[in-house]
């Protein structure tokens, strides 16, 4: 990590109000923490090295209390980057103190650092837990710590997130299905389209190979929904 978190101070790309734009809470106005590192680097991440300045934790503290002030009331506070797991110093200060406020706190993670979830399990409300197909990602395949995560996880609100594009490989895709089916097969898995050259909703091939994908995933979980992101229709933050 080229700049590690302490617990007074972390490296922030950005806080601002929005609407949120993926999974079970979509629509749902959220204030956004965006953390700036991120430790995979997913071939269609769209926050890839985006740039952020170092914050203390007062500084965030108080952006946050004059954004609520001003474009709230908010839903959920809203950690998502990068990877917010990488700065825990900083999260085990900045939580409790927002907790205490009277926040709920919401997780946005790739899913994959387990050991640094149970160190901030206790103040979280929410996880929106992604599940990382090598296939699509061109990154190494997490599905043994994916599995390791979710086990913790599953303690609260959770559910998993899929980005599908045409090059899934069908038997990675339904590997990580059958991992949510063995922990819990009533955690809702939400398969997100992605395409290179337009938003994935719009591409009527991909389309329907997500239908067919959902159908696979109805055979062996509870919800599998299809759900573009809402942020990139909108075209907000």
């Amino acid at each position: 990590m080229k700049n590690p978190a302490t617990e007074t101070e972390a490296r922030i790309s950005e806080i601002f109000s929005s609407l949120q734009g993926e999974g079970t809470r979509l629509g749902e106005r959220h204030l956004f923490i965006r953390f700036e590192e991120c430790h995979i680097h997913c071939g269609y991440c769209d926050e890839l090295d985006k740039p952020g300045r170092s914050m203390h934790l007062e500084e965030v503290i108080q952006e946050v209390l004059r954004l609520d002030v001003e474009e709230g009331p908010h839903a959920f506070i809203s950690f998502t980057g990068g990877e917010p797991l990488l700065y825990v110093p900083f999260l085990k200060s900045l939580m409790p103190r927002l907790k205490a406020k009277g926040f709920r706190l919401y997780l946005e993670t790739n899913g994959i650092l387990w050991k640094a979830l149970e160190e901030v399990l206790q103040w979280s409300d929410c996880i929106a837990m992604d599940m990382k197909p090598a296939s699509v990602t061109k990154e190494a395949n997490f599905d043994a710590d994916h599995e390791q995560f979710l086990k913790i996880a599953r303690k609260k609100e959770v559910f998993v997130k899929i980005i599908l594009s045409r090059e899934i490989a069908i038997p990675e895709f339904e590997a990580q299905l059958q991992i949510v089916r063995r922990i819990d097969p009533d955690i809702p898995v939400l398969l997100v389209p992605l395409s290179s050259e337009i938003e994935g909703h719009e591409d009527p091939q991909l389309m329907q190979m997500m239908e067919e994908l959902q159908r696979r995933g109805q055979r062996l979980i509870s919800t599998v929904r299809i759900v573009p992101r809402l942020h990139k229709i909108l075209k907000i933050r």
